[in-house]
């Protein structure tokens, strides 16, 4: 039986996992970029997403898993390159992350150097990644922002973490969504919203230098071509309508509602008069 397989097997039976999962793990890892979307998504990932928090795998087996799942042939592999099927990889090398750090925050077994390793390995990702597709109709979901925005959630919410990173975190979420390459069309803007609201819950930063972030995406640097900048102002603005019902309906700081507005008339006066 191959992999494919064997993982629709284990998805009929509920996840159940075998005497021996570990290998089987390791070669889902092996095919985690798989341009078969149904092998990527329907069945690798998400028999981890069960099997991971459900503490199918030793803590020992997981630390085994991080050194090749955060190098070069993974979370890294061809980091720049944009529209190739690299993105596959890094994508979803990048969504077991959060797996593993939902399972240190509910039962701590990474040490600190660990989680700062794991930090540094995402931001550097978020930060390099160039492909902004979401959803590619022949080879399914791409989403490398959606799914680096997913472990930075996951991150900020780590005791680990100290306001200089959170810090980080938000500067990350600036960039990405200030693109000028393209309108992010599938759900990345909320997906973002989702760390900034963690990062906020950790109560690190001041009133001020939150209300200072959210005015930078009012005074971001227009882009001289007109298709640039209509993309830009459309993903600022996505992503600050985002964040306003976010925080007005979970009451993450209602005094910030008065400073998204803002920005948002500053970004678009036509709208917004």
């Amino acid at each position: 039986m191959n992999l494919k397989e064997q993982l629709i097997l284990i998805k009929e039976n509920d996840y159940q996992t075998p005497a021996e999962p570990f290998q089987l793990v390791q070669e889902m890892i092996h095919n985690i970029g798989s341009l078969d979307a149904e092998l990527r998504d329907d069945l690798i990932y998400t028999t981890l997403s069960h099997w991971i928090p459900g503490n199918s795998l030793s803590e020992d087996e997981l630390e085994q898993l991080l050194p090749a799942l955060l190098g070069t042939d993974y979370l890294h592999y061809k980091l720049g390159e944009a529209n190739t099927d690299s993105v596959f990889t890094r994508s979803f090398s990048m969504l077991v992350i959060p797996l593993l750090i939902m399972r240190h925050r509910e039962s701590p077994f990474l040490s600190r150097e660990q989680v700062h390793q794991i930090k540094e390995k995402v931001f550097y990702s978020v930060q390099e990644e160039r492909d902004y597709r979401g959803y590619d109709e022949d080879k399914g979901w791409a989403h490398a922002i959606a799914h680096g925005a997913d472990a930075l959630d996951d991150l900020a919410q780590c005791s680990e973490l100290d306001q200089a990173d959170l810090f980080t975190i938000l500067d990350l979420v600036y960039d990405k969504m200030t693109i000028t390459e393209r309108v992010y069309s599938d759900g990345e803007d909320e997906r973002m919203v989702r760390p900034v609201i963690s990062v906020f819950n950790r109560k690190l930063l001041s009133q001020t230098d939150v209300a200072q972030w959210i005015q930078r995406f009012g005074d971001v640097e227009k882009s001289p071509g007109f298709l640039p900048s209509f993309r830009q102002k459309n993903n600022i603005k996505n992503f600050l309508k985002s964040l306003y019902f976010r925080v007005k309906f979970y009451k993450a700081d209602a005094s910030l509602c008065p400073v998204i507005e803002d920005t948002l008339y500053k970004v678009e006066k036509v709208y917004y008069c």
